[in-house]
């Protein structure tokens, strides 16, 4: 017991069955002051409630008769206060429990919320890509009738220049050739003179 001095002679006379738990038998009046007065921590209310006692069961004023027990009501509420306590602790420690599990969730809620922004981002940047392709698809399209005729006239005009060139070349070899027959024929010397058809003899 948790009173040291003038333990309860009531309570060594009560006998123990098993049909009689703990919680079921009748505290006597000084265990109850005592325990109360340890719960609430009121050490020197408990040391003179001792002393006090004490002396008068020494002088033989106080009988252990006269102490008694505590009536049931008392011990019920005893342990209906300390049950309260226990499920207010409990309590206290489910709040705790149950304001990290919010913050946890808000948390994930917070980081679901930016993931979606982010992937609802990409969809509308990959669509508007998608768009951007199409459209430029189309644009070129429409240059494709264009530049095959680019292309068209572009090898028409190669082969003009070619043609062009060949032609320019065949003049130049005719004056060059005919330059030589007017020199020859200053010079009073008979040549072969060419042309474009046959041979002039002189």
């Amino acid at each position: 017991d948790e009173c040291d001095i003038g333990f309860s002679f009531q309570a060594q006379q009560l006998v123990l069955t098993s049909k009689h738990s703990v919680s079921e038998i009748p505290e006597a009046v000084d265990d109850f002051l005592c325990n109360f007065l340890i719960r609430m921590r009121m050490a020197r209310t408990l040391d003179c409630f001792q002393t006090e006692r004490y002396e008068l069961m020494q002088k033989g004023v106080l009988e252990p008769k006269d102490i008694g027990f505590v009536p049931d009501i008392y011990t019920h509420n005893q342990h209906l206060e300390t049950e309260n306590k226990r499920l207010k602790k409990d309590l206290e420690n489910y709040k705790i429990a149950a304001s990290k599990a919010k913050e946890a969730l808000l948390k994930i809620q917070k980081e679901r919320d930016f993931h979606r922004m982010h992937h609802k981002r990409v969809v509308q940047e990959k669509n508007r890509l998608i768009s951007d392709i199409k459209r430029l698809k189309t644009h070129y399209a429409s240059y494709e009738p264009t530049l095959r005729q680019l292309t068209e006239k572009y090898q028409a005009v190669l082969r003009q220049k070619m043609l062009t060139s060949l032609e320019r070349d065949r003049a130049i070899g005719q004056v060059t050739g005919l330059q030589a027959t007017l020199q020859n024929l200053e010079s009073g010397r008979a040549i072969e003179v060419p042309v474009t058809r046959g041979k002039i003899f002189i």
